[in-house]
């Protein structure tokens, strides 16, 4: 009989453990993993003035080709990271890119463009446009996260070229940053300042372009 009860208390004994190990009581519960997009900015107006509608030189649209983009490594990663410190990175496992972001970056990025100059023709990497376009732009992100107290920095640099001939019309550094939120670090808040940054800088393109084409229609 008392071998009979070892057993079982043995049994009981497994069955507890390998509840506590899977979860079944006494656990905290799990914490739900937050996903973010960036998305178009909302311009009040485009940089374009419409002309008059019977001038058949009015009616043509400025092509681009959105040719490269790329980010640092640091940025490759599914988690959104902060800069904690000058050297320092912090990895937001339960907040997370419902994406690529380099991806996500390159498709509102042509977005932006096209609202900004009116077109809809916009051609985005790897996808090369059937026809040269008039312009081309290269983008090498050197950094885009918020620091600690929730204050996006981004910076890049930028080039411009000729779609036709290839030729380089402009290269920028470009630093950006917003104000610092008055509230408490939110990720919500700063996902919307980091698409208010990517708008900005998007702005500073299209005017640059504008510059390069004779009697623009730029404001």
């Amino acid at each position: 009989m008392q071998v009979l009860w070892l057993k079982y208390q043995w049994i009981f004994t497994l069955i507890l453990a390998e509840c506590l190990l899977s979860g079944c009581i006494g656990t905290n519960p799990v914490t739900p993993t937050q996903f973010y997009l960036l998305t178009p900015a909302q311009y009040e107006t485009s940089l374009i003035i419409k002309k008059d509608h019977s001038d058949p030189l009015s009616q043509k649209r400025i092509s681009l080709e959105l040719a490269s983009l790329h980010l640092p490594q640091y940025l490759e990663k599914p988690q959104i990271v902060t800069r904690s410190s000058q050297n320092r990175l912090e990895m937001a496992e339960y907040h997370q890119w419902g994406g690529n972001l380099r991806k996500n970056m390159i498709r509102v990025i042509a977005q932006n463009m096209s609202q900004l100059l009116a077109t809809p023709n916009v051609a985005m990497a790897p996808f090369r446009p059937p026809t040269p376009p008039d312009f081309r732009i290269e983008v090498e992100v050197m950094r885009f996260e918020p620091d600690e107290r929730g204050q996006v920095h981004f910076s890049a640099q930028w080039r411009l070229l000729s779609g036709q001939k290839g030729n380089p019309l402009v290269t920028r550094m470009l630093d950006l940053e917003s104000l610092v939120p008055e509230s408490q670090f939110d990720f919500d808040h700063t996902i919307s300042l980091m698409v208010d940054l990517l708008g900005e800088f998007c702005v500073v393109i299209g005017k640059e372009i504008l510059l390069h084409i004779p009697e623009s229609p730029s404001q």
